[in-house]
């Protein structure tokens, strides 16, 4: 039996080299260049750079999620996935690597399937919740400014790189407590996002599955206002996702609890 020889390299003059040169000659001719605009185009190191990485990129493997996406189904975002619903959001070749390298293993996926969980990648850099309204300011019904502009919890508390995951309801029997109350219903296995996580996660959601999340719920956050107020997030409607506050004591049948999975679903790029 004859096995394929991994290790010959293809080049340019190859069959598939062929194919990948054609591909280029195509675009070229469909970016209807003058005279100029190629010459400057010749001229632009860059540009061999960028062609380099590009080649190297989309010629690696893809990473496989069949597990997580068989456990979990649409409940599961990969990287891609937001890249595509959201062009601003790019992943590095590194921080896709990183993060199929730590998927979460089968029995953290059943898990979450069972406890109501979806799983997506925070976002590549550190976001804060005005850096997520920046992304999509549509998404939250405060466009620009608004009550928490000028706090600092909306500049200071942060995603993380890696895996999130989310409750993507309150915690069962959470709405009508006080956040005393609310934090006794959580797992060991379980802590509460802060606004920033949270944000991200309803509004990425939205974007590759077209599902709102919290319409007509709102869930208490692990961030705190400059009174002391705990920030809750929801009534995700058309017109956007409310951000608000309310005292640790007080109770209200549409707040509830929001909660995320604490490990290890962290994955540090290279």
């Amino acid at each position: 039996m004859k096995t394929l020889n991994t290790s010959a390299l293809v080049t340019a003059d190859s069959p598939k080299g062929q194919r990948a040169t054609e591909t280029f000659r195509a675009q070229y001719n469909k970016a209807e260049l003058n005279d100029e605009s190629a010459q400057i185009l010749n001229e632009n190191p860059g540009f061999a750079v960028y062609l380099a990485e590009g080649i190297r990129r989309f010629s690696m493997k893809a990473p496989d999620y069949g597990l997580a996406q068989s456990i979990l189904g649409t409940d599961f975002i990969t990287p891609e996935e937001i890249n595509k619903a959201r062009p601003s959001i790019v992943y590095s070749d590194e921080q896709i690597k990183a993060l199929a390298e730590s998927l979460p293993s089968e029995d953290m996926l059943k898990w979450c399937k069972e406890n109501g969980y979806a799983v997506m990648p925070a976002p590549p850099t550190a976001m804060s919740l005005l850096d997520a309204r920046e992304i999509q300011s549509a998404h939250f019904y405060s466009k620009t400014g608004g009550w928490y502009a000028d706090q600092k919890f909306a500049r200071k508390d942060k995603t993380s790189f890696g895996w999130l995951a989310i409750k993507k309801t309150p915690v069962a029997n959470s709405t009508s407590k006080n956040w005393e109350e609310q934090s006794k219903l959580l797992s060991a296995l379980e802590h509460v996002p802060n606004a920033a996580e949270k944000s991200w996660f309803i509004t990425t959601y939205f974007e590759v599955r077209g599902i709102r999340l919290f319409e007509s719920i709102y869930v208490r956050t692990s961030s705190l206002d400059s009174d002391g107020r705990r920030v809750d997030v929801g009534g995700f409607v058309s017109e956007g996702l409310r951000v608000d506050g309310y005292w640790d004591g007080g109770r209200d049948d549409r707040l509830g609890v929001s909660a995320s999975r604490k490990q290890p679903l962290r994955a540090c790029p290279s």
